[in-house]
C-alpha cells in the first residue's frame, strides 16, 4: 500500500545522493521507545552532529548546530546540519541539511531500527495500516479508525479524530493532514495545529455513488489525490481535493481495475497502480502503461514508487505478488513497464519506496519480508529492519536519514517501527 507517498514526507522531493547499496539496511536496536540517540555506526560525514538529534529531538530536527568546520553527520531527518557545514561543506551536510553532505558528501550509513509504541497503547486487535508525515511530525493511522501523532517522542493518541474504516494518510509540507477511508468518507485538517481532533472535518467525498470507495492517497506539495474504485468490477476513480473543503472526481473511469496506490509525478501527472498494471493521469486523459509480464505468471500489483531528479523520473518500480515476489522497473523512454523474473520463494510486497534515485526498500509479508535493489535486482536485505513486524502495511520515507514502517506483528496486534541513520 505507499504508497511512495507524500512529497513532505513524500517520496518525490528528498536530497538525492547515489550512496553503496549497502547503507540501504542498518543495525537493529529492539527498545520499546527507540534507542535514544540514534548514532549512525559509519561514520559518514564527520562528527559533532546534533546536540538534540535522536527519538526525543523530535527526529533530530535541531541536529547538525554543532558541526563546525569539520561538518558532522547532521543529527537530523531534514533540517540537521543546515548551520554545521561549515568548511567541510561535503562532509558535514551544509545546505544539504545535513544528509551526508548532500551530493558531494561520502554514503550516508547504516539504519539502527527502533520499535515504538503508541501512548496509550491502541486495541490488542487495532493494525497499523499507514504511516505519513514530513520533517518532525509523522502521524499513523489504525484499522479501528484511530490516528496518532509523534514529534519525536512515544505517539499520542488525536482524540476526536477517529475514521471509521481508515486507510490512507497524507501529510503536506506545511502540515495539513488528509484522511481516507475504506468507505465514502474522507477527512482533513488545514489548520496550523493538526494535534487537535476538533480541527479535522469529516466529508462524505463519494455522496450518492454507494458503490464507491477509497483505497489511498497521494500529493505533491499542497495538491493531494485520491484513488478509489466502484462498481462490482472494481473501476479505478480519481479525486482532487479543491484545497478549500471537498473533494472533486477527476476520473471516473482510469482504465484499471481496483487501484491500490498512486504517486504524483514531477509534471504533476498522476501514477496509479491497480492489479493487472499501471495507468497515468495527466490534465484529464488517461494512458495505460503495459508491464511486460511475458514467459511469467500474472502479476497482481499493489504499490509503486518513483524516483525524481531535476524535474525528471530517473527509476520507478512497482511491487505485487504472483508465484513469490513480484517487481517490475519501468521503461522511462517508451513509459512501459518490464517485470523482473519472480522471486518464487519471497513475500508478496505491499509496500514499495525510493530513498534516492538508486535506493529503493520493499516489504510485505513472507519470507524474506524485506528487500532491497541491489542495481539489477531486489535481494534479502541483511541484516533487516527488526522481525518483530510480520505484515508490512505500509513505508513513509521521511527522507533519505529517516523511514518508518507499520504493520502488525502477526499475533493481532500493531507494531511501529522506524529506521535513522
Amino acid at each position: 500500500m505507499a504508497r511512495e507517498k507524500c512529497w513532505g514526507l513524500s517520496l518525490g522531493h528528498r536530497p538525492v545522493y547515489r550512496p553503496d547499496m549497502r547503507s540501504l539496511v542498518g543495525v537493529l536496536c529492539l527498545a520499546t521507545l527507540g534507542c535514544g540517540p540514534l548514532t549512525p555506526v559509519v561514520k559518514d560525514a564527520g562528527t559533532g552532529g546534533g546536540t538534540s538529534g535522536g527519538l526525543g529531538g523530535g527526529f533530530g530536527s535541531a541536529g547538525g548546530t554543532a558541526g563546525g568546520s569539520s561538518g558532522g553527520v547532521g543529527g537530523g531527518s531534514s533540517a540537521g546540519g543546515s548551520t554545521g557545514g561549515g568548511s567541510a561543506g561535503g562532509q558535514g551536510g551544509g545546505s544539504a541539511g545535513g544528509m551526508a553532505g548532500g551530493a558531494s558528501g561520502g554514503a550516508p550509513g547504516l539504519f539502527i531500527w527502533s520499535n515504538l509504541v503508541a501512548m496509550p497503547a491502541p486495541s490488542s486487535f487495532a493494525v497499523a495500516i499507514a504511516v505519513a508525515g514530513r520533517a518532525n511530525e509523522v502521524f499513523v493511522g489504525f484499522d479501528n479508525g484511530k490516528l496518532y501523532r509523534s514529534t519525536g517522542t512515544a505517539f499520542q493518541e488525536i482524540v476526536g479524530a477517529n475514521l471509521s474504516g481508515l486507510r490512507d494518510i497524507y501529510v503536506s509540507p506545511t502540515g495539513k493532514v488528509f484522511l481516507v477511508s475504506y468507505g465514502r468518507t474522507a477527512a482533513h485538517c488545514l489548520a496550523a495545529d493538526c494535534s487537535i481532533g476538533t480541527n479535522f472535518t469529516v466529508v462524505n467525498s463519494a455522496a450518492g455513488t454507494g458503490t464507491e470507495t477509497f483505497t489511498a492517497l497521494c500529493g505533491s506539495g499542497e495538491r493531494v489525490f485520491a484513488v478509489g474504485v466502484r462498481d462490482t468490477n472494481s473501476v479505478g476513480l480519481l479525486y482532487e481535493f479543491d484545497g478549500v473543503s471537498s473533494w472533486t472526481k477527476v476520473s471516473n473511469n482510469l482504465g484499471i481495475a481496483r487501484a491500490q496506490q498512486c504517486q504524483v509525478g514531477p509534471a504533476g501527472e498522476v501514477f496509479v497502480v491497480g492489479d493487472l498494471g499501471v495507468t497515468r493521469y495527466d490534465q484529464g486523459a488517461t494512458t495505460p502503461e503495459p508491464v511486460d509480464t511475458t514467459g511469467q505468471p500474472q502479476a497482481t500489483w499493489t504499490s509503486i514508487t518513483l524516483a525524481i531528479e531535476n524535474g525528471t523520473i530517473v527509476e520507478g518500480f512497482i511491487g505485487g505478488s504472483g508465484g513469490g515476489s513480484r517487481y517490475a522497473r519501468r521503461n522511462n523512454a517508451n513509459a512501459t513497464w518490464a517485470s523482473l523474473p519472480p522471486v518464487t520463494t519471497g513475500p508478496s510486497i505491499s509496500a514499495i519506496a525510493s530513498l534516492s534515485t538508486t535506493e529503493f526498500l520493499a516489504a510485505g509479508m513472507g519470507t524474506p519480508k524485506f528487500t532491497s535493489w541491489n542495481g539489477s535486482a531486489f535481494v534479502a536485505a541483511t541484516p533487516a529492519p527488526p522481525n518483530t513486524i510480520g505484515s508490512v502495511r505500509d513505508i513513509a520515507v521521511i527522507s533519505a536519514r529517516e523511514v518508518f514502517l507499520v504493520g502488525s506483528d502477526g499475533q493481532g496486534s500493531y507494531t511501529i517501527i522506524r529506521g535513522r541513520r
